[in-house]
């Protein structure tokens, strides 16, 4: 006959079953004893697993938190740059509809007063224009439509008279630039 050798038991009954556990001071039998020591190693591998699992899956949400927010701030900035895009077109459209000569040039003075980064509505955007054209008059084109006349020479015509003594001055000097001022001469009178 086997003997059973007694293990004194000092732990608190569990709540899972409170019948079968030992009252304290009571000895319990070995194979009970290794039973209940196998089960408590088994259930401490699965909480240091599970404890593993959380920690690793407390890592990937922290991953993906941080690359939403990545993502969120490259959202933001697509959108700013949207609008200040769609805010510079609008402005360069109300100033062409003013009949602005320099497009370029008022772009640049408008941007000054006009903080194109923040929502504008045509309203404010017309009034700024206007503002700007008031300040600025030179931006507007001229009432006639056409550009000033400038200050160039018209070419004038070469009479034939004038032809022939370039021709003359050309053969007697031999100076290069005689003869071309009589090469010259001599071509605008081909083409008219």
């Amino acid at each position: 006959m086997t003997e059973q050798q007694d293990i004194p038991v000092e732990a608190e009954p569990r709540d899972d079953s409170p019948a079968e556990s030992p009252a304290p001071g009571r000895l319990v039998p070995v194979a009970e004893s290794i039973r209940y020591r196998r089960r408590a190693q088994q259930a401490e591998a699965r909480i240091h697993d599970l404890e593993q699992q959380f920690r690793e899956v407390q890592a990937q949400l922290e991953d993906q938190r941080n690359q939403l927010a990545l993502a969120e701030a490259q959202r933001d900035e697509a959108r700013q740059q949207i609008l200040f895009a769609e805010n510079r077109i609008a402005a360069e459209r109300a100033l062409v509809e003013s009949g602005v000569t320099d497009l370029e040039a008022a772009s640049i003075l408008l941007s000054k007063r006009v903080d194109l980064n923040e929502p504008l509505g045509a309203d404010a955007l017309g009034r700024h224009v206007e503002q700007l054209l008031l300040d600025k008059p030179y931006l507007r084109a001229a009432a006639g439509g056409l550009p000033p006349p400038t200050a160039a020479p018209k070419p004038r015509q070469a009479p034939a008279a004038d032809l022939a003594d370039a021709a003359r001055r050309a053969a007697h000097s031999g100076n290069r630039r005689d003869v071309a001022d009589y090469l010259r001469l001599r071509r605008q009178l081909a083409t008219h």
